[in-house]
Order: structure tokens, then C-alpha cells, then sequence
């Protein structure tokens, strides 16, 4: 092997052991119980998220439906909003730090029309700092902020079907998430 190939090596070696060592890992599809490997998905209002869980979903190996019914599990998502509030105010009186919720809620029915995973609620937040000198660039922040906020909603609702396991109607997996703000509908 020669010099510049070993350098090459080591130097990816080291990397990988980097990346892994500071918590960084690629995500992963979800392993789904067999009962939910045919979903139809009736999610409200915004469509972002109905893409990013259709995508997500597909990943894991799921068969989606245009239409439910028997041998179809169907993931429901009635409450799907996004709220934005002032978070901080300067001493002149104007705000200088929004904060943006998004909360869903989401059950899934069996395959025979039965509830197999409780209606659950998900909240997220993030926050932003606010420039008036920065009008445009604050509503594309604020439109990314809601584009990561659905993304990681989508792995979050994953990653609680793949907790439920497909058993039967069970206690709700954990309440919010990391990074939820109680209280805030």
C-alpha cells in the first residue's frame, strides 16, 4: 500500500470515528410491525407533512394507499398547526425573539378499522431572533424553521409507530418530545 492510499485511510478511519464519537448517525428507516406495512395516510391542512411521512414511510418498506379499507392500516392526523408567539422584548418595546410551535396529533387505525396506536399529541418548538432590519431574510428563517420542525415530526411519529411495535391499543408513548413546549396548543 502505498503512502498517499494509507493517508487516505487513516484520515477516513479517523473521521468516521469523529463523526460517531460526537453522537452524529445517519437516519435510519423504521422497523414497522407487519400490521402497518399498508397505510393509507389522512393527514389535515398542510401538505409538507403528508410528504415528508409518505417519503419517511416509504423508506421503512410501507405499501402506501390512495384509499383505506380492509387489510389497510390508516395513519390519522387530525391536528396539524403551526402557532408563532413573541418570545422577547427589547426595552423599546418591540420584539426581538418569536418562538414557532407545531403541534400534531395522531392515531392509527389496524388494518380491520380498529385503534391500534391512542391518539397522541406531538409538540415541537423552535426559536428564532428577530431583525427589523432583516424583514425578508426573518420570513425565510422563519419558513425554514417550519420545514425542519415537519421534517423531524415526521421521524418523531416514525420512531413512536416503530416503539408502539403494532401491539394493541396501549398508554401513549411519551407524552411530548425533547423538544416540546407543555402547554402551548
Amino acid at each position: 500500500m502505498n503512502m498517499p492510499m494509507l493517508r487516505r485511510l487513516v484520515l477516513l478511519t479517523l473521521s468516521a470515528l469523529l463523526l460517531s464519537g460526537c453522537g452524529f448517525h445517519l437516519r435510519r428507516s423504521a422497523q414497522l410491525a407487519p400490521a402497518l406495512q399498508r397505510m393509507h395516510l389522512d393527514v389535515s391542512g398542510d401538505n409538507a407533512l403528508t410528504r415528508q411521512l409518505a417519503t419517511a414511510l416509504r423508506l421503512s418498506g410501507v405499501t402506501l394507499e390512495d384509499h383505506g379499507g380492509p387489510g389497510i392500516a390508516t395513519l390519522r392526523v387530525p391536528v396539524n398547526s403551526f402557532n408563532t408567539q413573541a418570545l422577547t422584548l427589547t426595552g423599546y418595546a418591540s420584539v426581538s425573539e418569536y418562538v414557532v410551535y407545531y403541534r400534531v396529533e395522531f392515531e392509527v387505525l389496524g388494518t380491520d378499522g380498529k385503534l391500534l396506536v391512542p391518539l397522541q399529541t406531538v409538540r415541537m418548538s423552535r426559536d428564532f431572533n428577530f431583525s427589523p432590519t432583516q424583514v425578508i431574510g426573518n420570513a425565510g428563517q422563519q419558513e425554514q424553521i417550519q420545514r425542519s420542525l415537519v421534517d423531524d415530526m415526521a421521524q418523531a411519529i416514525l420512531m413512536r409507530l416503530q416503539a408502539q411495535g403494532g401491539s394493541v391499543v396501549g398508554t401513549p408513548a411519551a407524552a411530548s418530545s425533547a423538544a416540546s413546549a407543555p402547554g402551548h396548543d
